[in-house]
C-alpha cells in the first residue's frame, strides 16, 4: 500500500474534529497526543482518542495515526498502554523527539508485546535527532518513515522556524529514508494564512525528495496534494521508458533513457 501523501493534525483533545479531520481528503489523520495538548488535558485527550478506536471504522476512512508523548515520560508510557486496550489499532504510532535507535527500538518491542501492528514514524526534530538519524532509521523493521520536525528542531537550534533555514537537517532526513528504504515525511508549513508561502514550501521539500508533507489545517491539502501527487505528465513518461524495453541506453521521444531512468520509470509506475 503507498504511503501516503498528505497528513493531517488534529489536536487530541478535540474529537469534534476527529470525524471532520477524516473526511477532509487527508490520507492521513495524525490524532495528537503531545504538543497540540496542553499537560492539564493529557488524559482527557487520551481518553477522546481511545473513544474513537473504540468505534467501528469507516470503510472511507483514511488512515489513522496516533502522535503519543515521548516514551520517557510518564505520559508516554500511559498513551501506549490506552492505545493497547482499543478496539483497533491506529495504523501508525507517531513517536516524538526521536534521537536514538534504542527509543525506536523499545517503542518496537512494546508494540509486539501489545500484539500491534502499527507501523511506527519516528519524528526527528532536535540536532542530536539529525546526527543519530542513521541509528533511527535502522532500528526497527515496523519503521514507515522517518519525519522532519521544524518547529521543534528550530527551537532547538535557537532559531524561529519561520526565519530557519534547514536545508541540511532536511536533505539529511530525505537521503537516509531512501538508504534505508523508508519513506521521508515532511514537516506542517505553519502560517496557515500564507497560500503562496506553502506552494513553494511543498515544490521545494518535493523537489528535495520528500515523499508526503503534514498539515495542520484542512486548506492546507490541496496545495499538499498538488505538489506531491505523482503527474500525469509523468506517469505516461514512465510508461514510455518502460514499454521502451531500454537495456542499457536507448531513446524515447528523442531523448536519451539509461538504466537510472529505468529505475525510476518503475517506482513510478
Amino acid at each position: 500500500m503507498a504511503f501516503p501523501r498528505s497528513w493531517l493534525f488534529v489536536p487530541g483533545n478535540r474529537p469534534d474534529r476527529f470525524d471532520k479531520a477524516a473526511g477532509s481528503g487527508a490520507q492521513a489523520v495524525i490524532l495528537d497526543l503531545e504538543d497540540a495538548v496542553s499537560p492539564d488535558q493529557k488524559d482527557t485527550a487520551r481518553a477522546a482518542v481511545c473513544a474513537y478506536l473504540g468505534t467501528p471504522k469507516a470503510a472511507a476512512c483514511p488512515r489513522i495515526a496516533v502522535r503519543i508523548n515521548p516514551l520517557s515520560s510518564l505520559s508516554g508510557l500511559k498513551d501506549l498502554l490506552a492505545l493497547a486496550g482499543a478496539s483497533w489499532a491506529p495504523d501508525y504510532i507517531v513517536a516524538p523527539k526521536a534521537e536514538a535507535g534504542a527509543e525506536v527500538a523499545l517503542l518496537d518491542r512494546l508494540l509486539d508485546e501489545c500484539r500491534s501492528p502499527s507501523r511506527i514514524v519516528a519524528l526527528v526534530e532536535t540536532a542530536r535527532g539529525i546526527v543519530g538519524l542513521n541509528d533511527i532509521a535502522g532500528a526497527s523493521n515496523r519503521l514507515a518513515a522517518l519525519m522532519f520536525g521544524a518547529a521543534d528542531y528550530a527551537a532547538d537550534l535557537g532559531m524561529r522556524v519561520s526565519l530557519l533555514r534547514s536545508d541540511f537537517a532536511r536533505a539529511a532526513l530525505v537521503n537516509t529514508a531512501a538508504a534505508r528504504g523508508l519513506a521521508a515525511l515532511d514537516s506542517p508549513f505553519f502560517d496557515v494564512g500564507d497560500e503562496l508561502g506553502l506552494s513553494r514550501e511543498c515544490t521545494a521539500s518535493a523537489a528535495l525528495g520528500f515523499h508526503a508533507k503534514a498539515a495542520i489545517h484542512p486548506s492546507q491539502l490541496a496545495a499538499i496534494t498538488h505538489a506531491f501527487d505523482v503527474s500525469d505528465e509523468d506517469r505516461d513518461l514512465a510508461r514510455q521508458y518502460l514499454n521502451a524495453s531500454i537495456d542499457g541506453v536507448g531513446m524515447v521521444d528523442g531523448k536519451m533513457a539509461d538504466v537510472a531512468m529505468i529505475n525510476w520509470a518503475r517506482r513510478i509506475v
